[in-house]
C-alpha cells in the first residue's frame, strides 16, 4: 500500500497543525508518542515530520519476512494466510519506525487516528508532570527490540500474554511490587517457573530500558522482588527403548525431509533453528565440519560432524535442491512451516511426549553419562555461552566419574 492511499487529502499537514497548536501552549519542550514514535513536539523538530511515508505489509511469523498484502506463501514456505500480522512501517528522514498490528482494520485505521489529537497527547517526558504508561514505552520499546534483540518476538507475546490486559494503561510511577507480584501469582498454577521468571526479567528490561532512553525517571519496582528460583537441570531425556522406537517410526515415515532433520538433531544437539538454517556453504564435507553462523549466544561455531550426521548430510545432498540443506518443498527457503506438524505426528506415532528440543537434551544427557566426555568439551560441542548452562549435566558426568572410580574396588 502506498503512502499516498494513506496519507491523502494532507493528512499530515492537519496533523502537524494540531500538535503545533498545543506545543505552543506549553513553555516547556515535551516528548510525546505518536503511534510508537518519541516525537519533541517543539516546533523546530516537525519539520522532520515533513515528507514522512507510510507503507503496510504482510509478516511472516516465522522468519519475518514482509510481502505485499495479497502475497499467499512466503519464501520459507509458510502459508501466509494463517496467523496474519501486519507490519506498518513509517519512513522519516531520520530513518524507518515500525510497529505490528494483528488485523489490517487496524493498520488502515491509522490515518483517522492521526487526525485524532487525543492519540496525541500521551507524555514520556521527565519535564512533564505525567508518568508514560506502560502502553506507551512498550510501544517504542519493541521497535527497538526488532532490530537489536534476537528474541523480540518472545518479548511480544509474553507482553500480550501476560501483561498487557494488567498493566498496559497503568502510569509507570503508580505500577507498585504489589501488581507484578499479583500477574507473577495467578501464573503459579498455569506455568512452568522458568516462563514465570521470563515475564517478571521482561518488566524489569521495560523500566531499565526506559529509564536509559530518558523516557522514565521513576523507580523499577522489580528491584524488590524476588526471582523465582528453579532447578532446571532435570530435562526430559529419551531412554533406549524410546529412541528406538522414535527411529522406527522415522524409518517408515512417507516425507523423508523432516525425518532428516529429526535425526540430525538428535545425532548433533543442535538448536532447531541452527539446522534449519544451514547452508551447503556451512558444510565441509571432506573433512567432516559443519560451521553455524549466527547463534543463539551471537557467536559462529564450527563443529566436527559424527558419521550419524555425515551420512544424513549425504542422503540430503542426493535429493539437494536448494542452497539451504534442509529446504522448503519449493526449495526457496528453509524447511521451516511443516517440521512442527511432522514432529507431532511422528511423536504421536512413536508414543512420546518429549518437545523436539528434548532431542538436544538427550544427546548432551548420553554424551555426559557415557563417561568419555567432559563438561568443558560438551559445553563446546552444545555451544553453550558459559559454562553454567551446561551444568544441568553434571551429575550426569559425575555419575560416570563414579563409576570409573569404582573399578578399583575391582582392581585392588
Amino acid at each position: 500500500m502506498c503512502a499516498s492511499s494513506i496519507l491523502a487529502g494532507g493528512t499530515i499537514q492537519r496533523f502537524l497543525q494540531s500538535i503545533s497548536a498545543f506545543s505552543q501552549s506549553h513553555t516547556k519542550p515535551l516528548k510525546r508518542v505518536i503511534f510508537g514514535v518519541v516525537v519533541d513536539t517543539r516546533p523546530d523538530t516537525f519539520k522532520r515530520l515533513e515528507g514522512l511515508t507510510m507503507a503496510i505489509n504482510l509478516m511472516c511469523t516465522k522468519c519475518k519476512k514482509t510481502y505485499k498484502i495479497d502475497t499467499i506463501k512466503c519464501t520459507c514456505g509458510s502459508n501466509l494466510k494463517r496467523n496474519r500480522k501486519y507490519r506498518i512501517r513509517v519512513k522519516t528522514n531520520t530513518g524507518w519506525l515500525s510497529g505490528i498490528s494483528n488485523k489490517l482494520s487496524e493498520a488502515k485505521r491509522l490515518e483517522s487516528e492521526l487526525l485524532n489529537s487525543k492519540q496525541e497527547i500521551n507524555v514520556i517526558s521527565s519535564n512533564s508532570n505525567t508518568s508514560p504508561t506502560i502502553s506507551n514505552v512498550w510501544q517504542v520499546y519493541i521497535e527497538w527490540a526488532e532490530i537489536h534483540k534476537k528474541s523480540w518476538d518472545a518479548d511480544y507475546s509474553r507482553y500480550h500474554n501476560h501483561l498487557k490486559g494488567h498493566l498496559a494503561h497503568l502510569p509507570m510511577e503508580s505500577i507498585k511490587p504489589f501488581h507484578i507480584q499479583k500477574i507473577l501469582n495467578a501464573m503459579h498454577n498455569s506455568h512452568k517457573p522458568a516462563t514465570i521468571k521470563q515475564v517478571l526479567m521482561l518488566i524489569k528490561r521495560i523500566y531499565n530500558w526506559s529509564i536509559e532512553q530518558g523516557l522514565y525517571e521513576g523507580k523499577n519496582p522489580c528491584k524488590v522482588l524476588k526471582v523465582p528460583r528453579f532447578d532446571n537441570r532435570i530435562t526430559n531425556t529419551l531412554s533406549k527403548i524410546e529412541i528406538k522406537r522414535l527411529l522406527s517410526v522415522l524409518d517408515t515415515w512417507h516425507n523423508e525431509m523432516p525425518v532428516l532433520i529429526i535425526k540430525f538433531a538428535l545425532y548433533s544437539g543442535k538448536r532447531k533453528s541452527e539446522i534449519l538454517k544451514l547452508l551447503w556453504t556451512d558444510i565441509d564435507m571432506e573433512n567432516g565440519f559443519m560451521t553455524l553462523r549466527n547463534t543463539k549466544n551471537g557467536s559462529t561455531q564450527s563443529l566436527p560432524l559424527n558419521n550419524h550426521c555425515l551420512s544424513i548430510l549425504q542422503r540430503a545432498s542426493v535429493i539437494r535442491t536448494s542452497t539451504y540443506v534442509f529446504p522448503s518443498r519449493t526449495g526457496k527457503g528453509y524447511y521451516s512451516a511443516g517440521i512442527d506438524k511432522a514432529w507431532r505426528l511422528i511423536r504421536s506415532k512413536a508414543n512420546l511426549t518429549i518437545r523436539f528440543h528434548d532431542l538436544r537434551h538427550t544427546y548432551a544427557s548420553y554424551l555426559a553419562s557415557s563417561g568419555k566426555v567432559d563438561i568443558y568439551t560438551l559445553k563446546e560441542l552444545l555451544g553453550h555461552s558459559t559454562i553454567e548452562m551446561t551444568q544441568r549435566y553434571a551429575h550426569l558426568v559425575n555419575g560416570a566419574l563414579r563409576r570409573a572410580v569404582e573399578v578399583a574396588d575391582e582392581v585392588f
